[in-house]
């Protein structure tokens, strides 16, 4: 999205007036007459000047910030889109793994095992929620100990 001011600022060149310049030279000519007139005029065009100088600078600036704040905002749209990208390769990764594991390091499937075993072996055990640490050690020392004896 592009911020476009109501009027469009012209870009011109920047030229300091200097001593050398003709218009200085003309102002320090009419600041110093001895007509009221006159020295209330090169005021008026000194004070002109000044107003000009500090808006051209504020239009300047201002257009300066306004890159800076579209460049931040491309910037952010960038960063956006990549943390987006991350977060949808990181949901598929996740959702990669075919056994689930729960809060024991077992999958539902270790756990629907060990619980078929133990109440085969006569040990109680809830349909669901967390598998007593005792069975589970039972129920490896059973196994690696048939394992042993097939090997």
């Amino acid at each position: 999205m592009t911020i476009t001011p109501a009027t469009e600022a012209i870009d011109v060149p920047v030229i300091p007036l200097t001593f050398s310049n003709p218009v200085q030279e003309l102002l320090d000519w009419a600041t110093a007459h001895p007509a009221a007139a006159v020295r209330n005029r090169a005021n008026r065009i000194t004070a002109d000047l000044a107003e000009l100088t500090e808006r051209r600078d504020t239009e300047a600036a201002q257009r300066e910030a306004e890159e800076k704040v579209a460049r931040a905002k491309a910037e952010l749209e960038r960063a956006q889109e990549e943390l987006r990208t991350v977060k949808a390769s990181t949901r598929t990764t996740a959702a990669a793994p075919t056994a689930a594991r729960t809060g024991s390091g077992r999958s539902r499937e270790e756990l629907a095992a060990i619980r078929s075993w133990a109440r085969e072996n006569g040990h109680q055990v809830a349909d669901q929620g967390m598998v007593p640490k005792r069975i589970q050690e039972a129920y490896d020392t059973a196994h690696h100990a048939t394992a042993r004896k097939a090997g």
